[in-house]
């Protein structure tokens, strides 16, 4: 009895016990407090609280959603929960939801606000974009008017810089321009024919610049039993290819890059492609990678200073991929590299007619320009088509194990374009080799002398100062001497 009066005082719920003709025998007394009844009043008069309950009945759910009626006629919404107990009675647990449904109007208020609040600065977005699209379109005419005009070296050099810059921002706008859109679900993607092995030449031939100027490999794979003419948005699918190949570039130093693409699935009227991107360069860690594809996210702000961009290219080819039908997933280990993957749905067209362009070939090849191909060494590295653990296993860990033929190759090569570069004055690309260098050289102790020379190397390189950068890179190729390079 003692501790049913506890329970009585003290339950923070509403606890009513009724007999099974539907009579009130005893309630707790917060039920008394909610209901507006006075200690000393009959509970009785409990009988009207639920009017619209058949005890026996909803002792059957698990619980119900009602409304309890005050002694003044008026209500709030609770959860119940009805017991059988002792054969002739009933016990209702019932907790008082007003709080939660007032706060539940208040999300869904927040909710429609901010939801106008985004399409308002969508639309801002798309605006302000459209706008600055003109005068960027402008410079970029005029510099390439410039371009056309006798000019000397140092007037060639800075047009050039300013038509470089213009490209570049015109990508951001077109990014921001893409983000807009999907924010505001007006991206429609095409349907039309296009020839796919023409598509993946004007691919490589558009990202093959890039690749040699870092002193990289293009390697290619193509699946024989992909159709010749598929169906698709082919603009989105190449805005894809290039900002995972733009990607793949920009973090790797040496090495290469491979491009696989494979067939699925075929079926009637649709086919469903593998594609595969995959680098040998810095790679990303684990606790990074869930940045990768988030909106105006990049793995760090060091990467942003450095490398640029508006961290949205992984995130707008996400979209894309998934309004083609299928999904994108990287694996990486720092250090060792990245792999991009993705699968499309595309539609099969009929025989089309025939093209004018460069189409690649099936099979495994180095590309090395538009129309250009030679068989590529790592052909027997492919694992088959559309494999989860597709690797390319070339020579990576002798080009990285100091003092192998395959290291001594990459260190003078790295050390060739630094060169060119520091009298050429591209301190950009000059960092770029030395870091290069850097990474050839092992950790262990008997070329931890070499290191530091590498590291001071490419410490003065930064600074930009010719003089300094000729001065070590000569204490660095004499150390590089003593050791038989």
């Amino acid at each position: 009895m003692k501790l049913y009066n506890i329970l009585k005082e003290e339950c923070l719920e509403l606890v009513f016990i009724y007999d099974k003709t539907g009579k009130c025998i005893t309630c707790s007394d917060k039920a008394r407090e909610s209901l507006g009844y006075l200690p000393e009043e009959e509970v009785g008069k409990f009988e009207i609280s639920f009017p619209n309950i058949s005890l026996e009945e909803t002792a059957l759910h698990e619980h119900i959603e009602t409304d309890v009626y005050r002694k003044n006629e008026t209500c709030f919404p609770a959860d119940l929960k009805i017991v059988s107990y002792e054969d002739d009675k009933f016990i209702i647990f019932a907790i008082d939801q007003t709080e939660k449904r007032n706060v539940a109007r208040e999300l869904k208020s927040c909710k429609e606000e901010l939801k106008y609040e985004l399409k308002y600065k969508t639309e801002f977005v798309s605006n302000i974009t459209h706008e600055l699209r003109t005068p960027v379109n402008g410079i970029q005419g005029m510099a390439k008017n410039l371009l056309n005009t006798e000019l000397n070296s140092y007037q060639l050099e800075t047009v050039g810089i300013i038509e470089g810059c213009c490209v570049n921002m015109s990508k951001i706008i077109n990014d921001l321009l893409d983000f807009s859109k999907m924010e505001s679900d007006k991206l429609v993607l095409e349907k039309k024919a296009f020839s796919f092995r023409e598509f993946l030449n004007n691919v490589m031939a558009f990202n093959v610049t890039l690749v040699n100027e870092k002193g990289l490999k293009l390697l290619v794979h193509v699946g024989d039993d992909i159709p010749k003419y598929l169906v698709g948005d082919e603009l989105r699918l190449m805005q894809i290819f290039n900002n995972l190949l733009s990607n793949a570039v920009k973090f790797t130093t040496i090495g290469h890059i491979a491009v696989e693409a494979s067939l699925i699935r075929e079926e009637d009227d649709y086919v469903e492609l593998f594609f595969m991107v995959v680098d040998t360069g810095i790679g990303i860690s684990k606790q990074n990678m869930d940045k990768l594809f988030k909106k105006f996210s990049q793995v760090d702000a060091s990467t942003t200073r450095k490398f640029g961009g508006t961290g949205l290219g992984l995130s707008i080819s996400k979209k894309l991929v998934e309004l083609m039908g299928g999904n994108i997933k990287v694996e990486s280990e720092p250090g060792k590299g990245s792999s991009f993957s993705f699968n499309v749905i595309l539609g099969k067209a009929d025989a089309a007619e025939e093209t004018t362009g460069v189409e690649l070939p099936n099979g495994n090849f180095v590309y090395e320009g538009s129309g250009q191909y030679t068989e590529s060494e790592e052909e027997s590295s492919y694992s088959g088509e559309g494999s989860s653990d597709w690797r390319l296993t070339a020579n990576s860990d002798k080009i990285y194990q100091f003092g192998t033929s395959e290291n001594i190759k990459e260190i003078n090569s790295a050390l060739e374009k630094l060169f060119i570069c520091i009298e050429l004055g591209n301190w950009e690309k000059a960092e770029n080799f030395a870091s290069v260098v850097k990474n050839l050289i092992s950790d262990n102790e008997s070329e931890q002398q070499l290191k530091k020379e590498a590291f001071r190397l490419e410490l003065i390189i930064r600074r930009g100062n010719h003089d300094k950068a000729i001065e070590q890179y000569n204490i660095f190729k004499e150390k590089l001497a003593e050791l038989g390079f």
